[in-house]
C-alpha cells in the first residue's frame, strides 16, 4: 500500500445503513471512508466523485462499471461487491488493470420469498387500492379474492421458487411448477405439480416468476405467452425485469387481459418517472426491494467492509478474480 491514506467510497447507500454496522467503525479507523447516497449515473460523475479512491464498495448492481469507468479511476485497486453477482462489472478489464473484485455470500432468499407472497396477497386482496381510497372516501367497497383454492404457477423452481411454493401450500393453493430440469418427484416433495410451461401459463390464476436472467429466459414471457394465460390472470415478477416483455405486459394491462401485476424489477432501474407502468392502478410497483431488508443490507455491508479490511491487511479473500494477484 502507498503512503497516502487508503480511500474508500461506499456507493448507492440509499437506505442509509452502511454506517450502522460494526465493521464501518473498524474501516473508518483504518481508511478515509466516503459514503455516497446519490446515484452516479454517468462516467463523468464517476470520475469526479471516485477519481482518488483506492477501493469501492458496491451494493448489488446499482452502478455499472466498464473499462471506460475503470480508465478514469487510476488509484482503484479493489471493488468490494455485495453478493456473488458481477454481471454489472467488466471483470476481464478489471483483472487486466489489476483491480481485485471481492464478493460476499448470497443470502438464502428469505427476503425475496416473503416479498413475493406479499405481492400476491396485495394483488388478490387489492390492498394498495383500498389503502389509497381510505384517504378519499369513508369505507371503500372493493372486494378481494381468496388465495385458497387458486392455481398458482411458479415459473422457476430453484431455492426461492421452492420456498414460495411451500408457503403457497400453507394457504391451500394448488401449485403448478415448471423448471427445465424439474421432476414430478421433486415437485411432489413440496406438494407442487410438475407441468410443462404451456400448461402452467394456461391454467394458472397467478403466475410468479423465479427464473434467472440469461439468454434463454430474456423475453420468455411475451405476447404469445401472455395470450395463453387466463383473462384476469395476475403476474408477479421478483426475478429480473427483462424476463417479461414490458411492451407485451403493458398491452395486456391496457386490454384488461392481465388483471394486475406485482413488479419489483424492471428493464430500466430506477424506473423512469414517465414510464407507462406508473399509470395503472392495478400495477403494484416496487423499487427492487426483494433483497433490501434492514437485516440483509446490514449483513452485506458488514461482509463487504470486512473484505476491504482484509485487503488493507494484504490478505484479500473472496475474490472473483484471484488471478489478479499473480505476479
Amino acid at each position: 500500500m502507498s503512503d497516502k491514506p487508503f480511500r474508500v467510497a461506499v456507493l448507492d447507500d440509499f437506505e442509509k445503513l452502511a454506517d450502522t454496522v460494526p465493521a464501518y467503525e473498524q474501516l473508518k479507523a483504518r481508511a478515509d471512508v466516503t459514503i455516497l447516497r446519490e446515484r452516479l449515473d454517468s462516467p463523468e460523475k464517476i470520475e469526479r466523485a471516485l477519481g482518488g479512491m483506492d477501493a469501492l464498495l458496491l451494493m448489488r448492481e446499482r452502478t455499472y462499471f466498464s473499462d471506460n469507468e475503470y480508465s478514469r479511476l487510476p488509484r482503484l485497486r479493489l471493488i468490494s461487491q455485495t453478493g456473488r453477482t458481477s454481471r454489472h462489472l467488466d471483470l476481464p478489464s478489471a483483472t487486466r488493470r489489476g483491480i481485485a473484485v471481492a464478493g460476499t455470500p448470497a443470502d438464502n432468499g428469505t427476503s425475496t420469498k416473503e416479498l413475493t407472497i406479499g405481492l400476491i396477497l396485495a394483488l388478490m386482496r387489492k390492498i394498495p387500492q383500498v389503502n389509497r381510497r381510505m384517504r378519499e372516501e369513508s369505507w371503500p367497497p372493493l372486494p378481494g379474492r381468496l388465495l385458497e383454492g387458486k392455481l398458482v404457477g411458479v415459473l422457476g423452481f430453484g431455492r426461492i421458487g421452492q420456498e414460495v411454493a411451500r408457503i403457497l401450500k400453507a394457504f391451500d393453493a394448488r401449485v403448478l411448477a415448471y423448471a427445465r430440469t424439474l421432476t414430478a418427484e421433486k415437485a411432489g416433495q413440496i406438494g407442487a405439480e410438475c407441468v410443462p410451461t404451456e400448461t402452467l401459463l394456461k391454467e394458472s390464476d397467478i403466475v410468479t416468476i423465479h427464473v434467472p436472467l440469461n439468454a434463454n429466459t430474456r423475453g420468455m414471457i411475451g405476447d404469445k405467452e401472455l395470450a395463453m394465460m387466463k383473462p384476469g390472470v395476475l403476474l408477479v415478477n421478483t426475478a429480473r425485469g427483462p424476463i417479461v416483455s414490458e411492451a407485451a405486459m403493458i398491452k395486456a394491462l391496457e386490454t384488461g387481459h392481465l388483471g394486475g401485476v406485482g413488479l419489483d424489477v424492471f428493464d430500466i432501474e430506477p424506473l423512469p418517472m414517465d414510464h407507462p407502468l406508473r399509470r395503472f392502478d392495478n400495477a403494484i410497483l416496487l423499487s427492487h426491494r426483494g433483497y433490501a431488508t434492514v437485516e440483509v443490507l446490514r449483513e452485506r455491508y458488514e461482509e463487504a467492509m470486512t473484505n476491504i479490511l482484509n485487503f488493507i491487511d494484504g490478505k484479500p479473500v473472496n475474490l472473483h478474480n484471484p488471478e489478479v494477484l499473480k505476479p
